[in-house]
């Protein structure tokens, strides 16, 4: 080539040329395509996971047929099929609108911290805690109290960090991790066990009185469903 032919009539440099934009193009879409990096927060998907695992590696952990024979124990009937689904449905349901109201009381935070779950749980459900149990205010009747020794028989099973991780599951983004950027933090998840392993065995016995109330051999999904909506004392503004 000599020094007064123009670069871009070379064959050669025109073919580096048509590489190099292809690859730019391609670096682009790489980039586009590839999945975002998890949000710098709390990573609650995989703390849920760990204790749930952590449970289900326990030879005494009762088992999911254990644990229904557990909540009829402490009912003192059946509950249907339909009243166990109804349960599971209501429970996401109430770990959904207590996160939700706790993350407007974080200010902000990268994770939901106890403080903010602890003040939603107590406004929402008081309950009174003693030697006996713990108890909670149903609508306007006397309060459910759950006896001590069924709190230590439901704490061997997994079910509270099982209704944690399910919540959660529900709640998968796209790429694979928690569709908020504003997680439970480990101390709040605490907060939850604690309060879902007392309320899911009240709400249960609620729903029993409701069943008897309504003159029914076993607790059915619409029982279930009652207890649960007599539940929450949810201030108004």
């Amino acid at each position: 080539m000599s020094d007064a032919e123009p670069m871009g009539s070379n064959p050669h440099f025109k073919w580096q040329a048509v590489v190099m934009v292809s690859a730019i193009f391609a670096a682009i879409a790489i980039v586009r395509s590839a999945p975002e990096l998890p949000p710098a927060s709390f990573n609650m998907l995989g703390y849920l996971d760990k204790q749930v695992g952590q449970k289900e590696n326990r030879k005494d952990v009762r088992c999911w047929s254990s644990f229904n024979k557990l909540g009829m124990f402490l009912t003192g009937c059946e509950i249907d099929e339909a009243a166990k689904s109804e349960r599971i449905e209501q429970h996401m349901k109430l770990i959904q609108s207590l996160w939700a109201a706790s993350r407007e009381q974080s200010n902000g935070m990268d994770t939901i911290p106890a403080k903010a779950i602890s003040q939603v749980l107590k406004d929402r459900f008081p309950q009174a805690t003693g030697g006996t149990g713990v108890s909670f205010q149903f609508g306007g009747g006397a309060p459910t109290l759950v006896m001590a020794d069924a709190l230590r028989d439901y704490d061997d099973t997994i079910e509270p960090w099982r209704l944690l991780q399910t919540w959660a599951s529900h709640n998968i983004g796209e790429h694979g991790w928690f569709a908020s950027p504003q997680p439970f933090s480990e101390e709040a998840l605490a907060v939850m066990y604690s309060f879902l392993k007392a309320f899911d065995l009240a709400v249960q016995r609620e729903a029993r009185r409701v069943a008897v109330e309504r003159q029914l051999a076993g607790i059915d999904a619409e029982a279930m469903a009652a207890a649960f909506e007599g539940s929450s004392q949810e201030k108004t503004p």
